[in-house]
């Protein structure tokens, strides 16, 4: 579990999913998902930005505990809606 002191922010891959709705926990507009969006390319979009990604493959969503997609730890550098975004602009 990751404290709030470790300076990380959480990313889920269901916060960029174009078929899970804002209220199911989407998080980014539906102008910014994709369809199925891998925890690998999220990944690789948080190297590009800079954000030092530590992924954990057996990470799951509070939500949807019964989906075991993973989750990536990534260094707070700013506002995580802005940081979100910018993620999503390069999946």
């Amino acid at each position: 579990m990751v404290s709030r002191d470790e300076n990380k922010y959480v990313i889920y891959p269901l916060y960029f999913d174009s078929a899970v709705s804002r209220l199911n926990g989407r998080k980014v507009a539906k102008k910014h998902a994709v369809e199925k969006p891998s925890l690998e390319n999220i990944a690789k979009a948080a190297k590009s930005l800079g954000l030092n990604p530590i992924l954990e493959k057996d990470g799951i969503h509070p939500s949807t505990p019964w989906k075991k997609e993973g989750r990536i730890l990534v260094e707070k550098k700013g506002p995580k809606t802005k940081l979100l975004i910018q993620l999503a602009n390069r999946l």
